[in-house]
């Protein structure tokens, strides 16, 4: 008895030693690749078209045709796919990833600032421009470069209906400036703290390699 318990014990355990930690996602042909951890619940790109697409501006649907990729994952049990598009504060860390080709236009006036403000405008805030009435802090402005980009990755909160909310938000466009790749991963200000070596890692796992 003790012998089959012994090895039971040990095959649970080798089984256990090969078994994936993380999830290794991203897109082959954009030349982009990051990791999740396992138990992270996936929101498929094919959800997240179709609720993009509802009451959308021809604008918004012209943009949307421009996407390469896109997909969330939450720690939670479960999230609705609009709520990867607000910025309601979360009480598990959502995370956002979208690739988007740029219009001739977008091409030409793509910059590090454009880049900034993509969520928020965080420029003008800074400068006073806009009035800072949600409590906004910005922690972290770094500017960065890849192999197959270049952009910023900042760490900001502000408060949204009463409760703080903290992100962590990664922007670059291609070198050849034709393309635009968006990393952006937030919750609770009080989530954030809770979780925040487990966001860092997946942060810094989001790679830019380019096609």
């Amino acid at each position: 008895m003790f012998n089959r318990i012994t090895a039971s014990a040990l095959i649970l355990m080798l089984l256990s030693a090969c078994a994936p930690s993380k999830q290794y996602e991203g897109s082959k042909s954009d030349g982009v690749f990051y990791t999740v951890p396992n138990g992270w619940q996936k929101i498929d790109s094919k959800v997240l078209a179709k609720e993009e697409s509802k009451n959308a501006s021809q604008d918004a649907l012209d943009r949307l045709s421009m996407v390469t990729y896109q997909m969330g994952f939450t720690k939670a049990k479960s999230i609705a796919p609009r709520d990867v598009f607000m910025l309601k504060p979360t009480d598990q860390p959502v995370l956002y990833v979208r690739f988007r080709e740029l219009f001739p236009e977008e091409r030409n006036a793509i910059s590090l600032n454009t880049l900034r403000n993509i969520i928020l405008p965080i420029t003008d805030l800074q400068d006073g421009t806009v009035n800072n009435d949600r409590n906004f802090q910005l922690y972290d402005d770094q500017e960065i470069v890849e192999k197959g980009g270049r952009g910023v990755n900042l760490l900001y909160s502000f408060d949204y209906e009463g409760i703080n909310e903290t992100v962590n938000q990664v922007t670059l466009y291609s070198n050849d400036q034709s393309k635009i790749y968006l990393f952006i991963i937030r919750c609770s200000t009080a989530c954030y703290k809770k979780n925040v070596d487990e966001i860092d890692e997946i942060v810094k796992s989001f790679t830019v390699r380019g096609a």
